[in-house]
């Protein structure tokens, strides 16, 4: 079933709570709006939900834990639109009576509503809420984060903040959140600097961990008033990174003499062939060039370009690579292969990073282990720097952050081509 409801137009998910599940969560049915008016889109956003909702109960029944956010949470909003924070009944009778007087005089003395006083003289308690919980809670009101990706790019932004709190609860135990402290958190760290010392991960993926895990419990205690010290918790936790790696470029030479020669890359099928050469020449990432769509594609202008563009359920890395880029030399040839795109993996971006990564490692065609397919951008950022490229036409081509003021449009498709065509790569036929 779709579990698929209309009011005014709009859709929304809703399906009663099993008469089994009730003990732990009392609500007669999960009613979510979609925020959509398309039975298609609805449909997509249905089954999102549905398996969420699913393994929310799996969850509850877990651990035997009981539904309570919901009601807290309207109560912590509904405090705030009266303009006040939300304290229980118990934190409320040490309060001044001031303060207590100020919120009776809100109540409606001819018609109390019952979520009202609720909301002001605290009559919901505060939920104890796990750690394994607090995901759930988090993704649930972290939508605007999601709400214009796709399926993929969704799995891809939840897995690291799911593995993430995986690995904390691993290390501290399945604790309330209410109870979460700084020395957690420190064991937590060292748990991380123990990992790096052995050359299990590298600094920078202990700190993205650390980084997640903060993000996280800094939300949920800021949604919900739990009252932690975020500051002091989280305060100078990061482990230092002195030798940070990232991938190194490559040259010119071998990019033009060995990788992108035929006899090279025999083997591989062609659509994956023809990004090697996209890239070579627009430094553009794997997932901004499988996005492109033949409209995009404009091989009959005065300047042949693509558009990388975002688009409902595409979002962008950033806003900033957000670009049109000219097309030349072996991009150029690569687009005109496959004019319609790369077809066969549209969409599917991650298929066409691990097959051109295995088809490459395999044999042994890179340089060394910190060589990879993005080193490809990062040799075309070199080139632009060798060029004395200037840094507004840098930034328009990589899809980088423009540090200084905007003004005016930016380099126009011919000029960028200009610089385009002299760190090209492709030997000039003429």
């Amino acid at each position: 079933m779709d579990h698929l409801i209309t009011i005014k137009g709009k859709y929304y998910f809703n399906r009663r709570v099993p008469l089994l599940l009730r003990e732990y969560d009392k609500r007669e049915c999960v009613r979510l709006a979609l925020n959509t008016d398309s039975l298609k889109e609805a449909k997509r956003l249905a089954i999102i939900q549905n398996d969420a909702i699913e393994e929310y109960w799996k969850k509850l029944v877990a651990t035997g834990t009981k539904h309570q956010f919901q009601a807290y949470e309207q109560a912590v909003h509904r405090a705030r639109i009266f303009g006040f924070s939300y304290k229980t009944n118990v934190e409320l009778s040490l309060a001044p009576l001031q303060e207590i007087y100020n919120r009776l005089t809100k109540l409606n003395p001819e018609n109390v509503r019952k979520k009202d006083a609720e909301s002001l003289l605290g009559g919901i308690e505060q939920p104890s809420i796990k750690l394994q919980e607090v995901l759930n809670f988090y993704v649930s009101n972290a939508r605007g984060h999601t709400v214009n990706k796709s399926p993929n790019q969704i799995r891809k932004w939840l897995n690291p903040r799911k593995l993430a709190m995986q690995s904390l609860i691993q290390v501290i135990g399945n604790k309330n959140v209410n109870e979460f402290n700084r020395d957690d958190m420190v064991r937590y760290r060292d748990w991380w600097i123990d990992r790096v010392g052995r050359s299990d991960v590298i600094p920078s993926t202990a700190n993205k961990n650390i980084i997640t895990v903060s993000t996280i419990i800094k939300s949920v205690n800021k949604s919900l008033q739990l009252k932690l010290d975020a500051v002091h918790i989280f305060e100078d936790m990061l482990i230092p990174d002195n030798d940070k790696s990232q991938r190194l470029p490559l040259t010119s030479e071998f990019i033009r003499d060995v990788l992108l020669k035929p006899e090279t890359l025999k083997g591989l099928n062609s659509q994956a062939r023809w990004m090697l050469h996209a890239m070579s020449e627009t430094g553009a990432g794997v997932s901004e060039l499988v996005g492109i769509l033949p409209e995009e594609i404009q091989l009959h202008h005065e300047v042949p370009h693509i558009i990388i563009a975002p688009r409902h359920k595409k979002a962008l890395k950033t806003k900033y690579r957000k670009r049109i880029i000219p097309l030349v030399g072996y991009a150029l040839d690569a687009f005109h292969a496959c004019p319609e795109g790369f077809t066969h993996y549209r969409d599917r971006p991650d298929s066409l990073s691990a097959h051109l990564s295995k088809f490459l490692r395999e044999h042994q065609i890179l340089p060394s282990e910190n060589h990879s397919v993005y080193s490809l951008r990062h040799s075309f950022q070199d080139r632009l720097l060798a060029a004395n490229t200037p840094d507004r036409v840098q930034a328009d081509l990589m899809g980088h952050k423009f540090t200084r003021p905007y003004y005016g449009d930016g380099a126009s498709l011919v000029h960028k081509q200009e610089w385009l065509k002299k760190i090209q790569l492709k030997p000039n036929d003429n």
